[in-house]
């Protein structure tokens, strides 16, 4: 056993020198260090990642380092990529704060299977984490909460690694759009949207039990008018149990703001800013609420960038429905024991599931202030 594991951490250092893996950044950025590709080849806790490691470094892209401690990571949502949602956004803003910012990529626009796009997370923020030496704080929009928070639930030392998740629109619970979309596409719908739909085999394994296991402060930003991310009226799909919930129009009366366009909103981004820049989750009473809801596009993000990022719904919008048909993916080995004895999945009950997640017939899930 002892000699094995001596060859196969010389295979990760032969493999890290001819091909280079590691964070891929610019270039007057050093390479990750040994320790994390180690770390994440070997010796780290929980499932062993199934994904080839090159890939996993390739899809990890990080700016200069900055003067702060740590390192933030963005992940995107389904039917984009980390470009089209942060390289005029995040990126731009929190770097010139001083921040290491770094974004990863899921893959096929994260239209493949959540539980391999997990896979993505679990190595960035190892690497990110050894790399910057502290731990890492997340920003996620839309089913990217969904990789982060499999991620904390099922490799033990990812929740340790991170400071916050704070997720924009986050579908924890899933959405009536992917129950629509599941339906209208006779022959099915791509694995992600499948896996979003409410009481789908992967939300259940996800949401059985504890929803914010220890490790990260959980922030979760969300709209009452998004109109992509949406359960029901009484169980908004963000909102998770243990989490600081806030919805946008808590703060700012009858403030419009949509699924995508989350990103650029000034509100969003001011509590994003108050859980980076504080311990703890966001907190309400520390941003300056005039200003925020007085502005509709972040500090330091432009109506040009604003209306940019919103265009980015037609890109989405034709990767989803274009894409190959398929069915939920099976949950992995490690997962199954995760999942309730009752569940029944959506695929089953179609017009039923798309009823009760429209109207909440399921009874009552969190109560949010």
């Amino acid at each position: 056993m002892a000699v094995m594991r001596v060859v196969w951490r010389l295979t990760a250092v032969i493999v890290l020198c001819a091909t280079g893996a590691g964070v891929a950044a610019a270039a007057d950025t050093p390479p990750t260090t040994m320790a994390a590709v180690l770390d994440g080849v070997t010796e780290a806790p929980g499932p062993a990642l199934g994904v080839d490691h090159e890939l996993l470094a390739e899809a990890l892209v990080c700016g200069d380092a900055g003067s702060r401690d740590g390192a933030v990571l963005l992940v995107h949502g389904t039917g984009l990529t980390a470009s089209e949602s942060w390289d005029r956004t995040y990126v731009p803003v929190l770097t010139a704060d001083g921040y290491s910012v770094c974004t990863v990529r899921l893959p096929m626009r994260a239209l493949a299977d959540a539980q391999v796009s997990s896979e993505y997370v679990v190595y960035a923020v190892r690497a990110l984490y050894d790399r910057f030496g502290g731990a890492v704080d997340v920003i996620t929009h839309s089913q990217g909460a969904l990789e982060a928070r499999w991620a904390i639930r099922f490799w033990p030392d990812i929740g340790d690694k991170m400071d916050d998740l704070i997720m924009l629109s986050g579908s924890s619970h899933g959405t009536i759009a992917a129950d629509a979309v599941c339906l209208q596409q006779l022959k099915g719908c791509t694995e992600s949207v499948a896996q979003q739909r409410p009481g789908s085999l992967f939300l259940s394994a996800l949401n059985n039990g504890d929803e914010t296991p220890a490790g990260p402060d959980y922030t979760s930003i969300y709209s009452f008018t998004d109109e992509i991310v949406v359960t029901s009226a009484l169980n908004p799909s963000p909102a998770i149990a243990g989490a600081t919930n806030v919805a946008v129009q808590q703060v700012c009366p009858f403030r419009p703001v949509m699924h995508i366009p989350m990103i650029t909103d000034a509100l969003a981004y001011a509590l994003a800013r108050d859980a980076l820049d504080n311990d703890g989750a966001a907190d309400v009473d520390r941003i300056d609420r005039g200003a925020a809801c007085a502005r509709l596009v972040a500090a330091g993000m432009t109506p040009v960038d604003a209306l940019i990022n919103a265009a980015t719904y037609l890109p989405a919008a034709a990767s989803i429905f274009l894409t190959r048909a398929m069915d939920e993916p099976e949950l992995m080995p490690y997962a199954r024991s995760a999942l309730p004895g009752d569940v029944q999945t959506p695929s089953s009950r179609p017009l039923r599931s798309l009823v009760s997640s429209a109207f909440g017939l399921a009874g009552p899930r969190l109560s949010v202030p």
